[in-house]
């Protein structure tokens, strides 16, 4: 077998950690969260950045790519020891995470903040993709509460 053909073989039996890197989710505690994950699992990192439109834009050229990196350098640790794979596409931010993360083994990682959410206001991502997901989801608290004096 090709070592291509090993590569593919691997990729489709090692668990996934799929993170959301785009938006107002992409924290540092979120992305600290997956990496831990999936160094601990040995599993692959998908660091996903979904552009909200239609496709027909260049808005998923390098400067998303740069917006994905810039998320993965944030991260308390190196991640230089875990395979790491970054996807930039444009879409509905749930329907694609859900078709990304669509292994019953996969993890789903997203950030919710939790401030409340404004009147008529639909449910935060991360709760959507948390009532429809296949695999398990781990929703990360993106800001400290508040202390009271």
């Amino acid at each position: 077998m090709s070592s291509e053909g090993v590569a593919a073989v691997e990729s489709a039996v090692r668990p996934r950690v799929i993170v959301g890197v785009g938006g107002r989710g992409a924290r540092r505690r979120v992305v600290d969260t997956a990496v831990s994950l999936a160094r601990g699992t040995g599993a692959v990192l998908y660091a996903v950045d979904v552009r909200r439109g239609d496709g027909t834009s260049s808005r998923c050229g390098a400067p998303a790519m740069q917006n994905a990196y810039h998320a993965l350098a944030q991260a308390s640790a190196p991640v230089d020891d875990v395979d790491v794979r970054i996807v930039v596409t444009t879409g509905d931010p749930d329907e694609t995470l859900l078709r990304l993360a669509d292994r019953p083994g996969d993890l789903l990682v997203l950030g919710h903040s939790r401030r409340a959410p404004t009147r008529g206001a639909e449910r935060p991502l991360a709760l959507r993709c948390a009532a429809r997901a296949r695999c398990s989801v781990v929703v990360v608290p993106c800001e400290q509460p508040q202390v009271e004096a």
